[in-house]
């Protein structure tokens, strides 16, 4: 290796504590390993990168050796070395010594609960790992621990492994002694680049904890082949019933109790469509049902307006708004809209730029303000609809028709307000559909969304009436409200009859309840604290209202002929709150309705919405990068 070397006068080397002092104050020896040689005596360094020896005099700087670094390091990391550092603390006596509040003291070069903490950060939220490589990263971690060691992305990435195979060992320990039924969602998304199909599953532990755990991952594309898996480190797509199956039955998946698949992808819907009985045919429920996500089926219905002939003003609208990304997002965030959703729908981007003009009073070329309002008022509701349905972190089943059946109304009323009205102000607004009547795009919307209404209400209805804030009265106060008395009746009818049979089922499937089934609890209800403006939300309060009385009254004439099902439906509804927990009332009154209890965490379970959680995608990375101990074809998870 090639050397450079000085002269060192003796009395330099007598005195090496002042020289190690002037050393210490330069960040250059992060990069270096400073020793004595053998030979002459003298200081030399060597790179721990490229392991060259330079001569470490530095009576004149170090100049040359952040040359070096500059070159080996490279630039940014040798700008942020350099950067200014705090003053180090003032040494305390050592019966004084205390530590921040909060933060803890370092303790050696290599910290290892520190270093888990990155290795979770990566391995369970998805972190990318290479940013422990980042200059700036290494410059922050230094500036707040001088004695920290950032791990190598090497290092860190083996304590991945390890972390994410506990992770996923925990989580299929708790599907194994999952108490319910498991329901599955298959879909595609994009992830780290690359186009990946997934097979997750939704449920409910003992403990009333919803999970939903990523079965099985696998990347799709031309340019990939099924055998090229072993070498690459996961899956490649051979056919998406085959990844199905292949996740029911290396999961021992045997009860089954709703599928729910993408629209928009053409071919999980043929599989789901065409191949739904050999997909599931590992499974021994016969009751197993099928369902599209709720959001496919509002975004389809969003779409119905999106039209060319406004884009281009609409596009010079926000052009001469000039606005910079944080006036973007301050505005966005006013208006309470979440900037990633416009970066995934058109109609989203659409929608979300009339908020901001209209916000700013800015309409040069959108001036029809009867059609901006309609098409604001059901894109906003599509909107506030699918972000509810997708929340993360408690169930969504229970709200779908209700979603569905707002969207409904909203429709219809339009169909009202334009049906065969020839004044010239609503005309004009036709002419900003493509030559298209806007009575016409309302009713194909219109249409569109009862028929997914149709296929689906049985679905939807049964965890909705399993919320203990709705029940069966809610259903039949929404399907009067949008369908008609006479209509309602109907709907009404076939979903007593559908719960009547599930229950039944369970009877027959599960016998008597035991008391392991039971969870303890109080049984008090939560008080009212919000009150809604919305005229949907103060129609329905004024009809439970009623409906509790006309309840009450039946229960005190009629108590010894009733099921549990029945006492359940005819019991009070639980008063609305700002944080009301479904999951949790259930745990607290699983020993009052015991078996309707089992009905609830598996209808409460079901997936509702293609897209995925931040958990579900952290998944999927981590599948990706091949993070496990284990052999490839050994893996539980692929």
């Amino acid at each position: 290796m090639a050397t450079q070397q000085g002269s060192v006068p003796a009395q330099e080397r007598q005195q090496p504590a002042r020289k190690k002092k002037m050393a210490a104050r330069s960040g250059v020896w992060e990069f270096f390993t400073r020793f004595t040689g053998s030979g002459d005596g003298k200081a030399k360094a060597e790179c721990k990168k490229c392991h060259l020896v330079l001569g470490a005099d530095t009576r004149s700087g170090t100049s040359t050796l952040w040359a070096h670094v500059r070159i080996c390091w490279g630039d940014e990391v040798a700008v942020a070395a350099r950067a200014p550092r705090p003053p180090p603390p003032l040494p305390c006596a050592p019966h004084s010594r205390t530590r921040s509040p909060g933060r803890r003291e370092p303790e050696g070069l290599h910290d290892g609960e520190v270093s888990g903490d990155l290795a979770r950060m990566i391995a369970l939220h998805g972190y990318d790992p290479s940013f422990v490589e980042d200059g700036y990263f290494r410059s922050f971690v230094r500036s707040l621990n001088p004695e920290f060691v950032v791990p190598t992305r090497v290092a860190i990435e083996e304590m991945c492994d390890g972390i994410f195979d506990e992770a996923r060992r925990d989580l299929l320990d708790r599907l194994k002694h999952a108490p319910g039924k498991v329901s599955l969602s298959v879909g595609r998304a994009k992830v780290m680049e690359e186009q990946v199909v997934y097979v997750a599953c939704h449920f409910i532990d003992d403990e009333w904890n919803l999970h939903r755990l990523v079965l099985h991952a696998s990347v799709t594309g031309d340019d990939r082949n099924w055998a090229d898996g072993p070498i690459l480190g996961f899956d490649v797509a051979r056919s998406i019933d085959d990844d199905v199956i292949e996740a029911i039955g290396r999961h021992g998946i045997y009860n089954e109790f709703m599928v729910a698949y993408e629209t928009t992808d053409k071919d999980i819907h043929f599989t789901m469509e065409e191949s739904f009985e050999p997909v599931l045919m590992f499974g021994t429920n016969p009751s197993s049902r099928k369902t599209i996500y709720v959001d496919n089926v509002l975004h389809s219905i969003a779409q119905c307006f999106s039209t060319r002939f406004w884009e281009q003003d609409v596009f010079c609208d926000m052009w001469n708004l000039n606005l910079n990304r944080q006036d973007r997002l301050q505005l966005l965030s006013e208006l309470g809209l979440d900037y990633e959703w416009a970066c995934g729908q058109h109609w989203c981007a659409f929608y979300f730029s009339l908020e901001v003009l209209r916000k700013k009073s800015f309409a040069n070329a959108v001036n029809t303000e009867l059609v901006v309002k309609q098409l604001r008022k059901v894109w906003e509701q599509v909107y506030r609809g699918i972000q509810r349905i997708s929340a993360p972190t408690f169930p969504t089943s229970n709200l779908c028709l209700e979603e569905l059946l707002k969207l409904s109304e909203i429709l219809q009323a339009e169909i009202a307000l334009f049906s065969g009205d020839e004044d010239a102000d609503v005309q004009e607004g036709y002419g900003y559909f493509d030559d298209d009547k806007l009575e016409d795009i309302l009713r194909e919307a219109s249409n569109t969304l009862d028929k997914a209404i149709q296929d689906s209400y049985l679905v939807w209805s049964v965890p909705l009436a399993l919320d203990p804030r709705y029940k069966l009265r809610y259903i039949e106060f929404s399907f009067q409200r949008v369908f008609g008395s006479e209509e309602a009746g109907k709907y009404v009818l076939e979903v007593t009859s559908k719960i009547n049979n599930l229950y039944a089922d369970y009877i027959i499937e599960y016998g008597t309840i035991t008391s392991e089934d039971q969870s303890d609890g109080s049984n008090a209800m939560m008080d009212m604290d919000t009150t809604s403006a919305d005229q949907w939300e103060q129609a329905w309060n004024n009809h439970r209202s009623s409906q509790d009385i006309m309840a009450a009254q039946v229960n005190s004439c009629y108590p010894e002929t009733k099921t549990e099902l029945d006492r359940y439906l005819q019991d009070p509804l639980a008063l609305e709150t700002k944080d009301f927990d479904v999951l949790n009332w259930w745990k607290v009154r699983s020993s009052e309705y015991p078996m309707v209890a089992r009905m609830a965490r598996d209808d409460l379970a079901m997936p509702t919405c293609s897209k995925l959680s931040s958990d579900q995608l952290a998944q999927i990375r981590s599948i990706l990068r091949d993070y496990s101990k284990k052999p490839f074809g050994e893996r539980y998870y692929m």
